[in-house]
């Protein structure tokens, strides 16, 4: 029996053809989109992380700068020739609760540094000039007293001021008079923050 040969039209031929390549470009085209879809979801994922990253730096510097005391408006206040002793003021902004223990400053400067209040004395009282102790002084209407604290309390973020008239840091034994155009290096000591030394300029009234 003999062998059939079937033929196709020439059209036929190249419909088969048209398909054939319709389905090859359908499929590399299909690998393309995969690729691109990948790089994309490759690409989002590292912003994304870019992202992570810029915000933890960010939350990072936040928390150091809120862990810091803050210190704003301090002086000094110029003093005669022959004074014995001077005083700084300073306003202290604590992030925690503190305490403001102590002070301390270079011998070349005084002797002593204390933390002092004044407060209103009741009753009749001789006046005195001991030093690191209480001292009285005739201020208005009223009769001053002057005395060493222990400590003054710092509420977390509530500025405590240092000011004439109530708390401040007295230079106990000058060395030399406190002139305007000078400036003392002024160690504070904190119960928790430690020691923290700040510039302190010499004026003739609050800045």
């Amino acid at each position: 029996m003999g062998m059939t040969l079937h033929t196709f039209p020439h059209r036929s031929l190249r419909r088969l053809a048209g398909a054939a390549c319709a389905v090859g470009a359908l499929t590399l085209a299909a690998g393309c989109g995969d690729d691109e879809s990948s790089s994309d979801t490759t690409t989002a994922a590292a912003a994304d992380t870019t992202v992570a990253a810029d915000t933890t730096v960010a939350a990072e510097t936040t928390v150091a700068a809120a862990g810091e005391i803050i210190f704003t408006g301090q002086w000094a206040r110029t003093s005669p020739m022959m004074a014995s002793m001077g005083a700084a003021y300073v306003t202290i902004t604590s992030p925690v609760d503190d305490k403001l223990i102590g002070a301390s400053a270079d011998a070349s400067i005084a002797a002593s540094v204390e933390v002092h209040e004044m407060y209103m004395i009741e009753g009749d009282t001789d006046s005195t000039m001991a030093m690191g102790s209480e001292t009285t002084a005739a201020m208005g209407e009223g009769e001053m007293g002057m005395r060493p604290v222990e400590f003054i309390e710092l509420p977390a973020g509530e500025a405590v001021e240092l000011k004439p008239g109530g708390y401040h840091i007295m230079f106990i034994g000058l060395v030399n008079p406190l002139e305007v155009g000078t400036s003392i290096a002024l160690t504070l000591i904190f119960e928790n923050a430690g020691e923290i030394t700040i510039d302190v300029p010499v004026l003739d009234e609050a800045p």
